[in-house]
């Protein structure tokens, strides 16, 4: 019997076979007609217009090519829909990656550092002290007790030759009697009568009132205390170091020359007052009725005709000031004109408590206009300084440090420097920069406030 071909196994052999080679051939054209599809589009996208936009600001979008308007750096091409963006090659994708306080992309003008010193004027802050050679302090040279107080307040003006006080000293008329015994026992006797007269000028009488004595013949119980300075009365109180010794009474003379407790009451120490804590600081501790020991400071007369004018220059501008450098001085709140003086003294130390050296002017104070304490300002003209120099405003100042902004490539980079003199517009740059460098010339604007100021303290640029 012949067998039929559509139940020969060939036949399922043969479809087996043709089967994967139609699936393959449906799969290569339908890639081709994706193929034809896609190039057909892509022609399309790119004959559309090309859009720029700010890379700061990606909501300026334009159709050509510009400035951004906020930030004015240059509008790049807007990478296409539905496809990868493209990065810029080279160093400006480097800056925009860094960090802002180490690198700052802007469009700022530069200046270049120069060699040329200028005419240096130095400010200098300044304040009136008195001047303590001009202090003289009023003693007594005999002890007693207060009679007559003329002087009522500290700071009390007086003038040579007033009376400040009178005292009652039994040592004193002890001395006058010696002297009034010799003149009517010996009067011939000129080495005695030398010798008490002596005795009483040392205790502190004045001439007038020695021949006073003799003309009366009469010792002076009450004995004036004149001053020999005009100026300021300022009391000193006595024995103002001795703390709590100061409260209990001093021991009654064994000698019996100030009158023994008889005369004295038993005495109480001299700086007795001090215990009231009470007193303002305006008012006088020493009374009438109080008693004063030999050799006690009474009063201090502060002669202000000529003071002091104190100024703090920094260490970088006290290394150009010298002893007789001429100084224009403008007291605060001054209408008059300026005063022209000259550097008597640059301070070899530092005062306690202060960052900052010192020099001293003497001023003249006609009519006391200059108080202690008044603020003043100071101007000196110094020799031109080395190193670089550039405008004030292209370093600013951090507080921990000062720096500046040197351009590499196509973007800023932030040094430290070291800065010196100040003069004018122009600061002086010791370390930091060379006169190569292209520096920003306004660093605050490429400050970029919190990040920038927490940054930690980079190297120095050479």
């Amino acid at each position: 019997m012949k067998k039929s071909w559509n139940n020969s196994p060939w036949r399922a052999r043969l479809v087996l076979v043709a089967l994967p080679l139609l699936l393959l051939v449906g799969a290569c054209q339908k890639a081709e007609k994706t193929a034809d599809t896609t190039g057909s589009t892509t022609p399309a996208a790119e004959t559309a217009g090309d859009l720029y936009t700010c890379p700061m600001h990606p909501q300026i979008i334009r159709d050509k090519p510009g400035k951004c308007p906020i930030c004015g750096m240059d509008l790049v091409k807007k990478p296409k829909a539905n496809t990868a963006a493209q990065a810029p090659a080279g160093e400006p994708l480097q800056n925009l990656l860094q960090s802002p306080d180490a690198t700052v992309v802007a469009n700022q003008a530069t200046v270049q550092p120069e060699a040329n010193a200028p005419q240096l004027s130095l400010t200098l802050p300044g304040r009136v002290e008195y001047d303590v050679r001009r202090n003289e302090s009023i003693a007594a040279r005999f002890g007693g007790r207060v009679d007559k107080l003329y002087i009522r307040y500290n700071y009390q003006p007086v003038t040579k030759g007033q009376k400040l006080l009178e005292v009652y000293s039994p040592e004193l008329v002890t001395a006058q009697q010696e002297l009034l015994f010799i003149l009517t026992n010996d009067a011939e006797n000129r080495t005695l009568l030398q010798g008490a007269r002596q005795k009483l000028r040392l205790l502190g009488l004045t001439n007038g009132q020695i021949s006073q004595v003799i003309r009366t013949h009469k010792p002076q119980y009450q004995v004036a205390i004149y001053s020999p300075y005009t100026g300021y009365v300022v009391e000193q109180p006595a024995l103002a170091a001795a703390g709590m010794r100061a409260l209990t009474p001093p021991p009654a003379p064994a000698d019996g020359g100030m009158g023994g407790g008889s005369e004295m009451g038993g005495g109480t120490s001299a700086a007795a007052p001090a215990q009231n804590a009470a007193v303002p600081a305006s008012a006088l501790e020493l009374k009438e009725g109080s008693y004063v020991t030999a050799g006690q400071s009474l009063f201090r007369v502060v002669n202000t005709d000529q003071v002091w004018g104190v100024f703090e220059p920094r260490p970088d501008e006290l290394a150009g000031l010298r002893v007789g450098q001429a100084i224009r001085v403008v007291p605060e709140g001054s209408a008059g004109k300026p005063i022209t003086a000259r550097i008597d003294l640059v301070e070899p130390f530092f005062r306690e408590g202060q960052s900052t050296g010192a020099i001293r002017v003497h001023l003249p104070n006609p009519g006391g206009r200059l108080r202690s304490g008044i603020l003043l300002t100071g101007s000196v003209q110094v020799a031109p300084a080395g190193g670089l120099w550039l405008p004030r405003t292209a370093v600013v100042d951090l507080g921990n440090r000062q720096v500046a902004f040197v351009r590499s490539g196509g973007a800023f980079r932030s040094v430290v420097v070291q800065t010196g003199l100040r003069s004018g517009d122009r600061v002086q740059v010791l370390q930091g920069v060379t006169a190569q460098d292209q520096v920003a010339a306004n660093a605050q604007f490429l400050v970029d406030s919190e990040g920038f100021v927490q940054t930690s303290k980079t190297d120095y640029h050479d």
